[in-house]
């Protein structure tokens, strides 16, 4: 029995499919290409955050037994915490195949200018549309934006389907507006005859000069990034560690509790926040494909 299985058993008739945020769920899955149903995966969503919170219970009131020992005080903090993370758990894994179409939309569209112009320059070396496709889904070093053009071509030159139909496919399942919009173009090109050529040239243009503002932007980010670490997480949580003892060595707060906190600070804390930058700075970065 594999842990969908075993979610569906015992979390199965708490999920609803037809539901609000379930039918979102689907479509995020959908999108993401993630092949389990949504009952399942809606089931695994409670699984994750009761099986971590009772789990965190279990090891923090450990922590406390030699640390400050067992009152009801930190039994009620333990529980709450606990609680906290089950919750956040539990809201990652909801929301981890948004994660996953957001990575897909900042690949492609990341590379959107080397791509345009590719696709440009195929078009004025008297290449068709469809084979056009055919050679981007050989283009690896895009492989976000060349595994939607492999799409296209299966469809178009493995299972018969006019490149209309198939762009109109790749139009409904993109995570990406800007991808849409570049698709909708060529396909409207298509359809009433106009100038392919031209309007890839023009957009590779447009793509270049935004893929140019966005490397200022990451520039000016990051730096904002590296002195708010520094200064707020690194500084501040030193300044926390010297302040809390001073406390507990002047105003009677139990050894215990303080280290219990500076456990909590160092151990947990700084290795999350460390984390959430590290992943703010991937997502933000015009290299991430």
């Amino acid at each position: 029995m594999n842990i969908y299985s075993r979610a569906t058993n015992l979390f199965g008739k708490y999920v609803n499919p037809e539901s609000p945020i379930f039918k979102k769920l689907k479509n995020n899955l959908k999108k993401a290409k993630i092949k389990t149903p949504v009952e399942a995966y809606g089931s695994l969503v409670f699984f994750v955050a009761f099986g971590s919170a009772i789990v965190s219970v279990l090891f923090l009131l450990f922590l406390s037994l030699l640390t400050v020992g067992i009152n009801l005080s930190a039994i009620l903090m333990n529980i709450f915490v606990a609680i906290f993370v089950g919750i956040l758990c539990g809201m990652f894994t909801y929301f981890y195949p948004s994660f996953i179409i957001s990575e897909k939309k900042g690949k492609i569209e990341n590379s959107l200018a080397f791509v345009s112009i590719y696709m440009s320059t195929l078009t004025k070396s008297g290449f068709q549309p469809q084979n056009i496709f055919k050679m981007l889904s050989k283009f690896e070093d895009y492989p976000a934006a060349s595994n939607e053009a492999r799409k296209i071509n299966h469809e178009v030159n493995k299972l018969g389907m006019d490149l209309r139909t198939s762009l109109e496919n790749a139009i409904q399942r993109s995570p990406s507006p800007d991808w849409t919009e570049f698709l909708s173009g060529i396909k409207n090109s298509i359809e009433t005859g106009g100038n392919l050529d031209k309007y890839l040239e023009e957009k590779s243009k447009g793509y270049t000069k935004g893929y140019k503002r966005k490397l200022e932007s990451f520039g000016k980010t990051l730096t904002l990034l590296m002195n708010l670490y520094i200064t707020v997480i690194i500084v501040g949580t030193i300044f926390f560690i010297i302040v809390s003892s001073l406390m507990g060595a002047v105003g009677g707060i139990p050894v215990g509790t303080i280290k219990l906190f500076h456990y909590i600070t160092v151990f947990g804390g700084l290795p999350l926040v460390t984390a959430i930058l590290i992943t703010l700075v991937k997502s933000a970065s015009p290299w991430s494909e």
